[in-house]
């Protein structure tokens, strides 16, 4: 990924991209329903995802994939602390 990375904007963006998706499968992998929407057109704003999750009980079963993801990308998200963190 280096090469992509290397260009400050697209690797702020790609950040920001990977940690909504990363907290989308983490709240599935707990038993919510998630929903990932845009709420302001992007030409306003480029942070514009809105992350809306209903509780629903049946969990996910894809902690193997975030944790992998987590350790590829060298991630530290506080709602993954948070949830599996002894």
């Amino acid at each position: 990924m280096a090469p992509v990375f290397q260009y400050g904007l697209i690797k702020e963006r790609m950040a920001a991209l990977y940690t909504d998706a990363l907290r989308a499968e983490i709240l599935e992998n707990q038993g919510y329903r998630t929903q990932i929407l845009e709420f302001i057109d992007m030409e306003h704003t480029p942070k514009n995802i809105l992350i809306r999750a209903v509780k629903q009980g049946e969990k996910k079963n894809n902690r193997s994939q975030i944790d992998e993801i987590m350790e590829f990308l060298h991630g530290n998200l506080t709602l993954y602390d948070l949830f599996y963190k002894e």
